[in-house]
């Protein structure tokens, strides 16, 4: 088994995280508060995948593997500006508009900084570990790479 070092300055958080997930496992885990009310710059590439666990876990067990387990890992990954996970709780359609079926357990975002950063981020041997383990607990994935156009700014 791979031991994951965790750089110093990442610690608290990361076991500020595995506090969060004992307390309240639907709490999203980011590197640090400040990263989590700052938006990469612009021009940043933003990379988003729609999870499922996989069939026979827990909700419960998806989430440690995910919140906690994957996250550090993920800590180990070069060119990542920020990582937020969304875990879904509920899920409703429109009267007037057909849904999409599809059922999720979690949202993960990536950001980083321009599209080299994110090729860093895709060519190291961390996010292969990083993969690896995802295909552990991950039953069904579907990944967009996006950009952001913002409507209403915060503060506004």
């Amino acid at each position: 088994m791979t031991r994951t070092t965790i750089h110093p300055s990442r610690r608290r958080v990361f076991e500020a995280g595995l506090s969060i997930f004992a307390g309240a496992a639907t709490t999203a885990v980011t590197r640090s508060a400040a990263a989590a009310a700052e938006a990469p710059a612009a021009g940043g590439t933003k990379f988003v995948s729609l999870l499922a666990r996989k069939d026979g876990l827990t909700r419960e067990q998806f989430q440690k593997a995910w919140l906690v387990d994957h996250v550090a890992l993920a800590y180990a990954c070069p060119g990542i500006l920020r990582y937020v996970l969304t875990v879904v709780d509920a899920s409703s359609t429109r009267k007037d508009v057909s849904g999409i079926d599809l059922e999720i357990d979690g949202i993960a975002e990536l950001y980083f900084a321009d599209q080299p950063g994110f090729e860093l981020y895709n060519a190291s041997p961390e996010t292969r570990r990083l993969r690896d383990h995802g295909a552990t607990f991950i039953g069904r994935q579907i990944n967009f790479i996006t950009h952001e156009k913002v409507a209403i700014p915060r503060g506004a």
